[in-house]
């Protein structure tokens, strides 16, 4: 309206590739940090101080085991932060996690251009570039060409060298390379890491650990396999000066109503079935059954000793002078009383207040079920019975501690250690050496501009160098 053009303003128009630049900063940044050193060193650090805490504290064990040793406040602590589990937390998980991440990541950074470095061999460079490496020199050599070129390419072969040679106008370049192998066994040992991780991981999920204790005798169903065991036997070996020597287990596992293997196990020489593992984990005094108990009975009148018996196991025993019958058909360690259930039970595996139940048949008339204290042998008495039963000793029946798992991620641990030992084999004892020498002819016969780099102990490889420059400066036997 007043003659002036109108003005329009340009919203500036966001370039497709600014965008683009700005996702792979972005992106680069995220590869960096998950393959920074600090992070790997954040990690390790963060699992020692987990697996330490794993380890001063008890894992898996009954709720008053803690409240008893730390107290109740800091046990619900415990519960809180996951400390008496520490293995199968969400934030131990995490951490695991990350490592893979990490170790992964730097996997795919790294190896790329070492295996391009692998299967590209650098035979054409120029002098200059020869002439940039750590370990370089010129030799003047009064030769043809040819002869020296010849005599490259058989010295470097006699060192275990793989040799290219590529003759140009006026000039030959020769190149060498030996235990390329030696920039992989790094790589392999980062990605062992995360192989040995994920087989851990796998099996703390989906499989198992479990303690089970076993009589002499007895069969158990285990139903995480469908099959039966049946401990066949349990012994005890001694050295001489009576310490244990080994102790053992034959075992027989029974699938589908048949026996199908046998096996006597010992420490480190497990059963496997099915992928169950059934190691000999230890052994010790049964709570809830014995072999023998010796009795002292005594007449009521007159306190006297009339018999010693040792009653076996579940076996009425009938007492020779004596109008008696006698069985013992109970034992508990640590003697308790459930009020409420009217029950008695053994309230620890201790044997601190032993106790056996007696079924007791005198006459045919008098018939009674008594428990018999070890420690309190005048506890009790028998209504109407003419004898007082003294429990004077006993010999406890042995279990074998066993000790049952599967680990489907085993096989997977197993391949990360493999890949672990290879890859620091061949990352310690293979170190990765490349060698140029470009010989050009000169007034005096030929230049040779030779140089090297090694990827690890470089000590060693300035001696060799100087050893390889004496020998092609030194005249061929004739």
């Amino acid at each position: 309206m007043d003659g002036k053009p109108d003005v329009v303003s340009e919203q500036p128009v966001p370039s497709p590739s600014a965008s683009r630049l700005g996702w792979e900063e972005f992106s680069r940044e995220i590869v960096e940090f998950f393959a920074s050193i600090k992070l790997a060193m954040f990690l390790f650090i963060a699992l020692a101080m987990t697996a330490t805490i794993g380890t001063v504290i008890q894992q898996g064990e009954r709720a008053e085991t803690y409240v008893q040793e730390y107290g109740e406040e800091a046990y619900r602590w415990f519960l809180r932060l996951g400390f008496t589990d520490v293995y199968h937390t969400w934030w131990f998980t995490g951490l695991l996690g990350l490592l893979c991440v990490n170790s992964l990541t730097c996997f795919y950074k790294r190896f790329p251009g070492v295996w391009r470095s692998m299967r590209q061999d650098k035979v054409s460079v120029s002098r200059a570039f020869i002439q940039g490496l750590r370990n370089q020199t010129v030799l003047s050599v009064s030769e043809s060409t040819e002869p020296v070129a010849e005599r490259l390419v058989k010295l470097f072969g006699e060192k275990g060298y793989r040799v290219l040679a590529k003759s140009d106008p006026g000039e030959v370049t020769v190149y060498a390379t030996k235990g390329i192998m030696g920039r992989v066994g790094a790589h392999v040992a980062h990605l062992s890491a995360t192989v040995i991780v994920l087989g851990g991981l796998i099996g703390s999920y989906y499989g198992f650990q479990e303690f089970g204790v076993c009589l002499e005798g007895q069969t158990y169903h285990i139903p995480r396999g469908n099959f039966d065991l049946r401990v066949d036997k349990f012994w005890i070996d001694y050295h001489e000066n009576g310490s244990v020597k080994s102790y053992n287990s034959t075992l027989t596992v029974i699938d589908q109503g048949t026996p199908t293997i046998t096996k006597t196990i010992t420490v480190n020489d497990p059963l496997v079935y099915k992928g169950i593992w059934f190691y000999q984990s230890s052994y010790g005094d049964a709570w809830d059954q014995i072999e023998v108990a010796r009795l002292n009975i005594k007449e009521k009148a007159n306190d006297k000793v009339v018999a010693t018996v040792d009653l076996e196991w579940n076996k009425e025993k009938t007492i020779e002078g004596l109008p008696l019958k006698v069985k013992m058909t109970d034992f508990v360690a640590d003697f308790a009383f459930n009020s409420t259930e009217k029950k008695v039970f053994s309230k620890t595996a201790e044997h601190s207040n032993p106790a056996i139940r007696l079924a007791v048949d005198e006459r045919n008339t008098v018939q009674s079920t008594p428990w018999v204290f070890y420690h309190y042998p005048d506890l009790f008495e028998i209504k109407d019975s003419a004898y007082q039963f003294e429990f004077i000793g006993y010999q406890p029946k042995k279990f074998t501690g066993l000790q049952i798992a599967r680990n489907p991620g085993i096989n997977m641990v197993w391949v990360g250690c493999t890949m672990l030992v290879v890859g620091m084999t061949l990352s310690s004892l293979i170190y990765h050496r490349r060698l140029w020498a470009k010989v050009v002819p000169d007034e005096m016969g030929v230049r040779v501009y030779v140089g090297g780099t090694t990827h690890k102990s470089q000590i060693d490889f300035d001696k060799e160098f100087r050893k390889l420059t004496e020998k092609i400066q030194a005249k061929p036997l004739s």
